[in-house]
């Protein structure tokens, strides 16, 4: 391979991504004077993660580099999750860990070895002269892309937990740990690394590190005395020896132009991903093997730098797109602070999106046939879907259905329930009132709340007293139609003493501040329901009032501003103030709805989608639906459930109009 293009180039940091790329293009171009800048000392030590068929593909192109010290690596092909009192080992097929030091050592050692390559050692300020292009491979922290930033277009995104990289000098398995300290949760990601040594990272959210005298100014080693005492069972009595300085978030480092006239970035000067995805070493030798390439055979260094970008961004983004899917994961798990044994195993693991109920089920099966028990309860069902759940008095036979939902905004929706005894049709209330078209709701066993899709399950009103939302607020549920004698507007309200209606936990209307029941402009008065017993059948067995009657429900009138009602009051919406997940729920269940319905939300990632859906799950008041489009494939929906991201999932289908279709017992 020729070209005529270049003829000196400039490498600033010897890590993976530089002794990389100054191997592949002394290999391809002996030609090219290449300069290999790298610090005297090196940073942090512990391990780095790749796979065994990363590894062997760059073996043939690259003999000897992974031959390091047999105490300097580390294999395995199953990993430990401890949580609790529970030990349980899932499949990890062909994983590798190096002594960072070591490999380090080795890579450069090679790569100092290449025809014309000249090692500099030193920390580099600017840019080397005289180069017609300069590698920048000095790292996530990179002062060469930093004092670029603005060309480079560099952002850098801090997650909310915090970290401490640690080793020990111990062979440990392969394992995270997630510790119930109480109050929080510490998560642990572990491995070996040599014969008699071991990465050791903890994460938690800053919260819970204060709550245990952990993070602040503390000194270092005082920390790390008191996590190998917290950890001692785990560490099995071996000390622990920070790497990093102190805890601090994981910065994502992102760069909208890669390259800037002749400097180009590569590894995590480029890009970041987080270490829970084990892919920040291969993404950044690929990175350096395709510069390489693009530039030894290029006579044009400028579209040699395009090309590279071109080719590795696309590669690049999905896996920080998964990593961020991680992230989130073990951020929500760190503030959550509650795990389900086999079932938290299962999401941890399906968190990758690669990782379905069906693949993980063929990869290991031990592992998928425990979590299935667990969550079966002990039944004959053979795959997530299709055991059994109970919504309100109704049993589903599976747990993947059909849903049908209106088109129109406000629109509600029917979920499709397999019973024992046929297909029951359950109404799904929207959160905002129905209009006067909405057809009649007989008897149901089961009523769904439906929830917007946008919303995070979040406080909906203020802490200070001010006014909740109105009705149809993203996230809250809204009027309910079918009340008895309803004329206007209806609202659900939480707590009806706090609004003079006729009796605590009865229907009533907002009185006007002359005591008189009116509402603002002239318009029907605001009909308070505590309840969505309208809606099914009353005790004799007799079907509620059908919406529409007399009247029918007319538009949404805020509550908020009706005369008579206290500022802050919990009205139309009826949502609490702060509403989280478990109060949502709560608050739900108290008004009669046996369910909730959820929509996934925009997005590729199976956490991001399920996102609200799984907070609620996770309460455990009320059982979860998630409304997934209507080609869901029925693998996902057994992911979904088995990972604890919703208790049932339907299939939606859209019906045109601005109403659901009858919702029939």
């Amino acid at each position: 391979m020729t070209g005529t293009g270049l003829r000196h180039v400039a490498v600033v940091g010897a890590g993976a991504a530089g002794a990389f790329f100054t191997l592949e293009l002394s290999r391809l171009r002996p030609d090219v004077t290449i300069d290999l800048h790298d610090r005297d000392g090196r940073g942090p030590g512990a391990g780095i993660v790749m796979s065994t068929e990363f590894m062997d593909g760059l073996r043939p192109r690259f003999p000897g580099v992974f031959d390091l010290p047999p105490d300097a690596t580390g294999t395995w092909d199953r990993t430990l999750t401890r949580v609790g009192d529970e030990d349980i080992w899932s499949g990890a097929y062909g994983t590798v860990a190096l002594g960072r030091r070591a490999f380090h050592a080795r890579t450069r050692a090679l790569a100092e070895a290449g025809p014309r390559v000249r090692a500099v050692r030193g920390t580099v300020g600017s840019a080397p002269g005289r180069a017609d292009v300069v590698v920048v491979a000095d790292g996530a922290g990179s002062a060469l892309r930093r004092s670029r930033a603005e060309a480079f277009g560099t952002t850098v995104t801090e997650g909310r937990t915090h970290f401490l990289w640690a080793s020990a000098p111990v062979r440990l398995d392969p394992q995270f740990v997630l510790k119930d300290v109480r109050p929080g949760l510490l998560v642990v990601h572990a491995y070996p690394h040599g014969a008699e040594e071991s990465t050791f990272i903890v994460e938690s959210d800053p919260a819970t590190l204060a709550a245990h005298g952990l993070g602040g100014d503390r000194p270092l080693p005082e920390t790390e005395k008191e996590l190998a005492v917290i950890f001692a069972d785990e560490l099995r009595g071996a000390p622990l020896h920070a790497q990093t300085a102190r805890w601090q978030p994981f910065r994502t480092v992102a760069n909208s132009r890669w390259h800037d006239g002749r400097w180009v970035l590569v590894g995590d000067a480029a890009h970041t991903a987080h270490f829970s995805i084990g892919s920040g070493t291969s993404l950044a030798v690929d990175d350096a093997l395709c510069l390489a390439r693009l530039l030894a055979g290029a006579a044009d260094v400028p579209e040699a730098l395009d090309a590279y970008e071109r080719e590795r961004r696309p590669v690049v983004e999905a896996a920080q797109s998964e990593a961020a899917e991680s992230v989130e994961w073990f951020e929500t798990l760190c503030r959550r602070g509650r795990v389900d044994g086999h079932r938290t195993v299962f999401a941890l693991r399906s968190r990758r999106r690669m990782n379905t109920w069906a693949r993980l089920r063929e990869r290991d099966p031990e592992f998928a046939a425990r979590t299935l028990a667990r969550l079966a309860g002990g039944g004959a069902a053979t795959a997530p879907s299709e055991v059994p759940v109970a919504l309100g008095a109704l049993t589903a036979t599976g747990r993947l259905a059909e849903a049908e939902l209106a088109t129109a905004a406000g629109g509600g929706g029917v979920l499709l329930v397999p019973t024992a005894h046929g297909t029951v049709r359950c109404p799904l209330l929207p959160p905002t009132a129905a209009p006067a078209t909405r057809p009649g709701t007989p008897a149901a066993p089961a009523v769904g709340l439906l929830l917007d899709a946008s919303a995070e399950p979040d406080p909906v009103a203020d802490a200070s007293g001010g006014a909740g939302p109105a009705a149809g607020a993203a996230g809250a549920p809204g009027p309910v139609a079918g009340a008895p004698g309803v004329r206007g507007p209806v609202g659900l309200v939480s707590d009806a003493t706090a609004l003079a209606v006729d009796a605590p936990g009865a229907a009533g209307s907002a009185v006007d501040a002359s005591g008189g029941a009116g509402a603002p402009d002239g318009r029907d008065p605001v009909t308070l329901v505590p309840d969505a017993s309208a809606l099914r059948a009353d005790a004799s067995g007799g079907a509620g009032p059908a919406a529409g009657a007399a009247g029918g429900v007319g538009p949404v009138v805020d509550a908020s501003a009706v005369p008579g009602v206290p500022p802050g009051a919990p009205v139309a919406a009826g949502l609490p103030a702060p509403a989280p997940a478990a109060e949502l729920a709560a608050w739900a269940a108290r008004r009669g709805f046996d369910f909730l319905a959820v929509p996934v939300r925009p997005g590729a990632g199976r956490v991001s989608r399920t996102r609200r859906a799984e907070e609620l799950t996770a309460a455990g008041v009320l059982p979860v639906v998630l409304l997934a489009e209507a080609g869901l494939p029925a693998d996902e929906a057994d992911t979904l459930v088995a990972a604890g991201r919703a208790d049932l999932v339907a299939r939606c289908a859209q019906v045109p109009g601005d109403a659901a279709p009858e919702a029939a017992g």
